[in-house]
């Protein structure tokens, strides 16, 4: 992510046309003219000594009008060729480093001149505004959002996207990998766009950091809640060959290991990765219910004890293509593809009045999920003469298909262990399925400057997803012994949602207060039909909803910023909200609702941020959410007919709740305790209050939580790194109950070793105290349920990673002896 920065960061500084003029036979100095000569050198940064890479150094004549430029090479060095005698001025300009100006004179005494290395200072103040905390900040924030680095946290490696997501502020994930920002559901993107995988498809050595928008601008998609969760994934552009491979294991049974390959020359960075994962869970499940009938009371226990295996291979190719300083055609693949399986053995037992066993039941719910994944993504750049100017355009095209089957089989018994068919007969099914996405974004965006301090954006995007799934349900009637088509579990669904954005902004200063208005305008439909059992289909056409933004931001002396924001959000309906068919588990199922309506939401949030001699940071956001229409999930007691027999169950389904209230304070403090140890604390307070309404139930519920996360990293000698975190996650409401609070602690360890640590060792011990778990309670009119659900997350990792390759500018030239028995050599031409 470095490296694109510096690269876009050196084309937003080039405020003239480039002209890349290259080297003759290797060799800085010839000249073609007898009145022309050459002016080259080197960039390097006066503190560290490294190169200067994708710095704007313009050739000036004595009037200051532009001679001519160029950005300098991964290596640092620059060129002039062919310059006409004369006096010139050199000015080198990067971000985060002091202007340089030089003065040159061109003549036939001296028609090659070597510049030399040029130091460049870095500029303090500029420096103080961008970084956070030290060369790597934990945390930045722009106007319009946070990032923070997880590259390297240690308890998430040979993990997935899931793992990293743990460790990040702000951002609180449950054991089925739920994903919350301030109690609230966000929108995940990977690279900025919309995607079918899933979090534990995503390798955690594959992400290179995460992006919190916690209320973001009209710029991004009005969709979340809670804002946007950009996963950005690693995409080295390191010149020459360079790489990574690593391998790890666990105490579980999982295994992973991943290449990374990057080759860059010039004009073209060539990058390729790969990961495989085989990752076992063992999981055990409790669902205790009091059920009250009109005239009796009597109680279910149903127990399952199984294991979660995941197993998925992805691939990731792909190259950027600079057709000149101004230009550039990105082209990547990604392909993923596994099995989620899940194999569980349960057993229900059923009591009395007096919680006295009358009967119990034993069987199978295995259910078998493959997938596979297709992503192609094309992106084109192209930057403006004049300085901030760029348009940008790129189209995503994924494709992903699934199969599933299904194995589920109850038989009941009485106290004499002797199988019973009456009151209760067995339950025998099998199933199998398949289903198809295709998912279009294509996206537009052009910002132009006005001044120094202003600039206008604008854009377009479109969204379009299909969705098709089939899956048939077959189930053993009694007393025929025959297996029939069950239309209640079986569905033929097909959806599909289009949605169409546009958007404009203005961002402006004046001293150190700085402003950013903006409106965006979203109209969006969405089709869907279920050609199974009870036919049915429906078409929703929302007409335009205007998103409008406000962000005012104003620095204050001492190295501290105060931000005021606000927005506009909409929550849409995703298509399992929508889907009228039946997830049937023993006691409980779940459906869709096609009548659910989007919820919209005004989001305000007040930032501080307070830099104390960069050594202690401090960000403190409060914020306030009002929903209407607010999405929810609500529990009613119903029976179901199911394989020719009544089954009574719970059966929870989304609502549109009238109204539901949030507000609350976020912290975020990171401290450099001394110079081998520093931590990070991360808090959110909030009050939230939902009031839903349902088959004439009004229901209300409110009540305060709070989470909390602590990380710790020190440097210990021998090379050796320990991180340490722990999350606590109070009780969470729901309109019918609550969810009990939870905790987990996790430890890791690294070693690096070799030359430029280029191998690392680490062990990681996750979940310490084996206390992750979900525990909730709902209350109905005629039932108390309590649901516990725990995986094994205690599990020790062991991981190796190496890293290989060098910057090597002349990875592909030709070099003749002469080139390279020369010392002078300053990296030779830009030919292949």
């Amino acid at each position: 992510m470095r490296k694109i920065v510096l690269l876009i960061t050196g084309w937003l500084l080039f405020g003239f046309t480039v002209t890349a003029q290259q080297h003759q036979n290797g060799k800085p100095g010839n000249t073609t003219a007898g009145n022309a000569g050459s002016i080259y050198g080197k960039l390097l940064d006066a503190q560290t000594n490294k190169a200067v890479e994708y710095a704007s150094v313009a050739l000036l004549r004595s009037d200051s009008s532009v001679q001519t430029g160029m950005l300098s090479k991964p290596n640092g060095d620059f060129n002039f060729d062919n310059i006409p005698f004369g006096k010139y001025i050199i000015k080198v300009n990067f971000i985060g480093y002091q202007s340089y100006f030089r003065n040159f004179e061109l003549s036939g005494k001296s028609n090659n001149i070597d510049a030399g290395n040029i130091k460049l200072a870095p500029n303090v103040k500029s420096l103080a505004a961008v970084n956070v905390v030290g060369e790597k900040p934990a945390f930045s924030m722009a106007i319009d959002k946070k990032v923070f680095n997880v590259e390297k946290n240690l308890a998430s490696i040979g993990g997935t996207a899931t793992d990293v997501l743990k460790q990040v502020p702000s951002v609180n994930v449950d054991i089925d990998g739920n994903v919350t920002v301030r109690n609230g559901a966000p929108t995940i993107f990977i690279d900025g766009r919309p995607s079918t995988l899933t979090l534990d498809q995503i390798p955690a050595d594959a992400i290179q950091n995460i992006e919190v928008v916690t209320n973001p601008s009209a710029k991004y998609d009005a969709e979340g809640m809670s804002g946007i969760l950009n996963i950005v994934l690693k995409k080295n552009k390191k010149a020459g060959i360079n790489g990574a491979v690593n391998a790890g294991v666990t105490t579980l049974g999982s295994t992973n290991a991943g290449v990374d390959l990057n080759i860059r020359q010039e004009k073209f960075n060539f990058f390729l990765n790969y990961n495989i994962r085989n990752r076992k869970s063992p999981m055990t499940g409790r669902l205790f219910r009091k059920n009250m009938g009109n005239d009796t009371i009597n109680y279910t226990e149903q127990l399952e004890d199984g294991d979660f295996s995941r197993k998925f291979q992805t691939g990731r190719i792909g190259f950027d293509w600079f057709l000149d300083n101004r230009n550039t055609i990105t082209i990547s693949e990604n392909l993923t593809g596994g099995n989620f399986n899940r194999y569980n053995n349960q057993t229900i037992n059923e009591s009395d009045i007096h919680q006295q066993l009358v009967r119990y039941g034993t069987g199978i719910n295995n259910t078998l999920n493959g997938f596979r994944n297709y992503t192609t993504q094309l992106g084109y750049k192209h930057t403006f003469a004049r300085e901030g100017e760029e348009l940008t355009a790129d189209f995503t095209y994924n494709y992903a298909t699934s199969d599933n089957s299904s194995n589920y089989s109850l038989q009941y018994y009485d106290l004499a262990n002797t199988p019973i068919y009456d009151p209760k007969k067995p339950e025998m099914r099998y199933g199998s399925g398949d289903g198809k996405t295709i998912y279009l974004t294509g996206q537009v965006d052009y910002v132009r400057p006005l001044t120094d301090k202003s600039k206008l954006e604008m854009g377009l995007r479109t969204n379009n997803r299909t969705f098709d799934n089939f899956t048939n349900t077959f189930g053993k009637q009694y007393p025929s012994g025959d297996y029939l088509l069950d239309t209640a579990l079986s569905n033929n669904y097909h959806y599909r949602e289009q949605i169409n954005a546009a958007y404009i902004s203005y961002t402006g200063a004046m001293k150190d207060f700085g402003y950013q208005v903006g409106l965006r305008g979203e109209q969006s439909n969405y089709d869907g039909e279920t050609k199974l059992g009870n036919k049915a289909s429906y078409s929703i056409k929302y007409p335009i909803s205007f998103f409008p933004s406000v962000f005012l931001s104003q620095k204050l002396k001492g190295d501290h910023e105060l931000q005021l924001n606000y927005s506009r959000r909409i929550r849409r309906p995703w298509f399992r909200d929508l889907l009228p068919t039946i997830d049937y588990n023993g006691q409980s199922a779940s459906t869709g609702n096609p009548d659910l309506k989007p919820e919209f939401t005004n989001s305000f949030e007040l930032s501080y941020l307070k830099d104390f001699n960069h050594k202690h940071n401090l960000l403190v956001s409060l914020y306030y959410r009002n929903t209407n229409n607010a999405i929810t999930d609500f529990y009613v007691d119903t029976v179901l007919a199911l394989n020719g027999q009544d089954q009574h169950v719970l059966l929870n389904y989304p609502i549109n709740a009238s109204s539901r209230n949030s507000y609350g304070a976020e912290f975020t403090f990171r401290t450099q305790i001394t110079k081998i140890w520093d931590v990070t604390a991360n808090a959110n307070l909030a009050q939230t209050k939902i009031n839903a309404s349902s088959n004439g139930d009004n229901l209300s519920n409110q009540g305060f939580t709070w989470f909390g996360k602590l990380n710790s990293n020190t440097k210990l000698p021998w090379n050796l790194t320990l991180q340490v975190s722990g999350e606590y996650e109070s009780r969470q409401i729901l309109p019918q109950g609550e969810r009990k609070a939870k905790w987990s602690t996790d430890a890791a360890i690294k070693k690096d070793m070799l030359k430029n640590k280029a191998l690392s060792v680490s062990l990681g011990l996750n979940d310490i105290f084996n206390t992750d778990r979900n525990l909730s309670y709902t209350t109905t009119s005629f039932s108390d349920q309590e649901y516990y659900r725990k995986r094994a997350t205690r599990e020790l990792r062991l991981n190796v990673n190496y890293r290989f390759g060098k910057m090597d500018t002349n990875l592909f030239k030709r070099k003749n002896n002469k080139a390279k028995d020369n010392n002078n050599d300053m990296g030779g031409g830009d030919n292949f």
